[in-house]
């Protein structure tokens, strides 16, 4: 019985030290995160990564309202991918730049650079549309 105790406590301390050390990813209010890998990421502002290549994949969608008595509408985008590849332990965050009206935001969707910060050092980086991305596949086959 000692032993199924200890084998129980040096797995948890394990686990445990596993999970502390692992990545992840939080993301802009206005950004979605919809799949990592393939893998659908629901309602999530944190997400888990693991070492290695990831593909994840985000949406944006924000309302804007030019003036009081505007109901406002919706400016979303389709999906957009971020290839990332993890070295272990870094704490990541997708930001948005400042987007003050649809227009700004219709303008940012042309050319989506955001900027990600890893372990607190920011730098900017451009997320991929689905046929951008399919490019970059077919052309490093």
């Amino acid at each position: 019985m000692k032993t199924k105790l200890t084998l129980s406590a040096a797995f948890g301390l394990l686990l445990t030290s596993f999970t502390a050390q692992s990545s992840s990813i939080t993301f802009h209010d206005d950004l979605d995160v919809d799949s990592v890998n393939g893998v659908v990421v629901e309602f999530q502002r944190e997400v888990d990564l693991v070492a290695g290549e990831q593909l994840i994949e985000v949406s944006y969608s924000d309302l804007f309202q030019d003036n009081a008595d505007d109901s406002g509408h919706w400016v979303k985008s389709k999906p957009l991918y971020l290839k990332l590849d993890v070295a272990g332990t870094e704490k990541y965050h997708l930001e948005l730049p400042e987007l003050y009206s649809a227009d700004d935001a219709k303008d940012f969707l042309q050319n989506p650079v955001l900027s990600l910060s890893i372990d607190g050092q920011a730098h900017d980086v451009t997320l991929l549309s689905q046929s951008q991305l399919f490019t970059l596949i077919l052309l490093n086959k």
